[in-house]
């Protein structure tokens, strides 16, 4: 079987930050292509995930575009920081959009969390799986609701 050109990457937060942000503000990849002045099938490599590195004028540009505040697109560029990082690092670096206020779209795994690290790494897995999926979104705020609900009682 031939070797693919692109790394097997464990984590994809600029991916899925990508398409989250793109489905939050209703940019289709015709328009952020035209917006960034990138190709419309480089844009799809990165929402795949395949691509090695992104030139930094790609990732100011794609932030631009899809991101209709700063926090949004320092949120992109810190996914893409995330991404380049060994997993083990995730755990020791915190990487935090400046001035922002916002919980973020992807987040690593907290070295302060009080949960055990199996919850943890299960709950980073299911964040990054619901960041795919607009219904899978929607279905995981609502629990979240009823859990803080269910918290105040």
């Amino acid at each position: 079987m031939p070797k693919s050109p692109f790394p097997v990457r464990r984590t994809q937060f600029f991916s899925n930050t990508l398409l989250l942000l793109m489905e939050r503000n209703d940019v289709s990849q015709v328009d952020a292509s035209a917006a960034s002045s990138i190709a419309c099938s480089r844009i799809n490599n990165y929402l795949q995930g395949k691509y090695r590195t992104i030139r930094p004028d790609h990732l100011a540009s794609l932030a631009q575009a899809v991101g209709r505040s700063t926090e949004e697109r320092g949120e992109l560029v810190r996914a893409y920081i995330l991404d380049l990082l060994p997993e083990s690092l995730h755990r020791i670096v915190r990487i935090q959009v400046e001035g922002s206020g916002v919980v973020p779209a992807v987040s690593g795994r907290d070295s302060r969390s009080p949960l055990p690290p199996t919850a943890a790494d299960a709950i980073a897995q299911l964040r990054s799986l619901c960041l795919r999926n607009a219904k899978a979104r929607a279905r995981m705020q609502w629990f979240v609701e009823i859990l803080r609900e269910a918290h105040r009682m």
